[in-house]
Order: structure tokens, then sequence, then C-alpha cells
């Protein structure tokens, strides 16, 4: 739970800095056709390496940001977004994610299913890297927000 609400913190002060000059990318014109292979965009700021975090087939890369605040005591100090759409349900992605993260090493640390938006956090390496998922419908389409975030 602590880590649930260090996370659900550092979601809110990010969240509202949002992309205002912290390093947000648009990468215009990557969103892939419907049942298209994802485009894997391993590049980052230099904060995150990306290859653990499944990326849904078919969905294309939106947008991008990353954050480093200053260091404070359990706090996580940095953070890193990957935006991405695709035309396949939120029921769909969600039961991808939750099969997926933990193959790739996460532990799940709680899913929400609320009205219209699916979301889910994740831990590895006693609790140092911290990741959510974050699904929603928007426009007729279904919006998937990855972050990734480290002590």
């Amino acid at each position: 739970m602590k880590i649930a609400l260090s996370l659900l913190l550092v979601l809110l002060m990010l969240g509202s800095a949002g992309a205002i000059g912290c390093g947000a990318k648009k990468n215009p014109g990557t969103a892939a056709e419907p049942g298209a292979a994802a485009t894997r965009d391993t590049r980052s700021s230099g904060l995150f390496n990306w290859n653990d975090m499944p990326i849904y087939a078919g969905a294309g890369q939106i947008e991008k940001a990353a954050w480093a605040i200053p260091p404070a005591q359990g706090e996580y100090t940095r953070a890193e977004w990957r935006y991405y759409d695709t035309r396949d349900s939120a029921e769909k992605v969600g039961n991808f994610y939750n099969n997926q993260m933990a193959a790739k090493g996460w532990k799940e640390q709680g899913w929400f299913d609320m009205q219209g938006t699916q979301w889910g956090m994740f831990s590895k390496s006693n609790d140092a890297d911290v990741a959510m998922v974050w699904i929603s419908t928007q426009d007729g389409k279904t919006v998937i927000a990855l972050m990734k975030a480290s002590k």
C-alpha cells in the first residue's frame, strides 16, 4: 500500500507538470493501423531502458515524456511516460497487460477497473522500480499510458 500511495503522489505531482517543458515529445504519424505490429521505441531520455515493458501489438506511440525531481527519502524521483493508442477495445488491452507484466518480471501491486478507465500498479527490484499501466477510451480509440519510475 505504501508503494501505491508513493506512486499516486508522484503521479499527481508529475501529472500536473504534464508535458510543460519537461521533455515531452510528440511523435506524429506513428499510430499503427489496427492489427499492425507495434513500433517499439526503446529510446529514452536516458532515464530508463524500456525493454522490460510490454507494448501492445497494433498500438502506435503518440507521445513520451520524462521527469527527474530532487530526491527525497523514499520517493520516486525519476519517471518516464510512453503514450500509445489503438483501435482495439480497452478490455482486450487490459487483458494483455494483466497477463504480460508478470512475464516481464513485474509484481502486481493492484489493478483497478473504474468506469471507462483501467489502471494497474507494478513493482520490481524490491520496490525500487515501479510501473503503471493506464488504459482509457478517448475519441473512439483506446489510449495506453505506460509509466516507469525509480527511486
